[in-house]
């Protein structure tokens, strides 16, 4: 019973992730790459080079991108973000310390400021950028501890009903990653004839 019940929520998970995976979403995502490819300096096409090249044409780019990106960059990172928990009322005070000393902590974990920093970069030349808080059940010698982490944007994909610009409306996010049966298998050892005997 518990396998059919999988099963169905896999099915309900693909039939999501298709749904969010339509036209547009695919559109963003190309012309996003278009942009980032500007950022790392692939600013014309194999054709366009070709072309070029036949014309007897120089086909060196002086790249403007880069430098004001990662000058943005610098400006908007240059300090870390100070959590601060605040109080509903006086007596709240000493809870909401403690809540911004362990936000704090967790910053601090997970070296923060070049996860912001990479985040930042993904908004700058993919157009959004995501943070993840998730708990690494094996850090702290098995004990858990919380981490931000950042998630490539490709690798989200959001209700394309939401509306609202940080997606609070949506009714589901998934993130979906393309993993090799190798690394697969490395992560579930305890599946791993299933995920050989999986075609797809």
């Amino acid at each position: 019973m518990a396998r059919l019940t999988n099963k169905k929520r896999a099915q309900s998970n693909k039939q999501l992730w298709e749904r969010a995976n339509n036209s547009h979403r695919q559109r963003w995502q190309a012309l996003s790459q278009k942009g980032f490819d500007f950022y790392l300096n692939e600013q014309l096409s194999k054709k366009e080079v070709d072309s070029l090249e036949e014309s007897g044409m120089p086909t060196f780019i002086i790249n403007r991108v880069t430098p004001i990106v990662e000058i943005m960059k610098y400006f908007v990172t240059a300090n870390n973000p100070k959590w601060k928990a605040v109080g509903a009322t006086g007596d709240d005070v000493d809870t909401a310390q403690v809540h911004s000393d362990i936000a704090d902590y967790c910053w601090y974990l997970s070296n923060g400021k070049s996860l912001y920093s990479q985040v930042v970069l993904d908004s700058l030349t993919k157009g959004v950028g995501y943070f993840l808080v998730d708990v690494d059940k094996d850090a702290d010698r098995g004990m858990g501890e919380v981490q931000f982490k950042r998630i490539d944007p490709y690798d989200v994909y959001v209700d394309p009903a939401s509306r609202d610009f940080l997606f609070r409306d949506a009714t589901f996010v998934i993130i979906r990653k393309n993993l090799s049966r190798s690394t697969l298998i490395n992560m579930l050892p305890e599946h791993a004839i299933k995920i050989r005997k999986a075609t797809r």
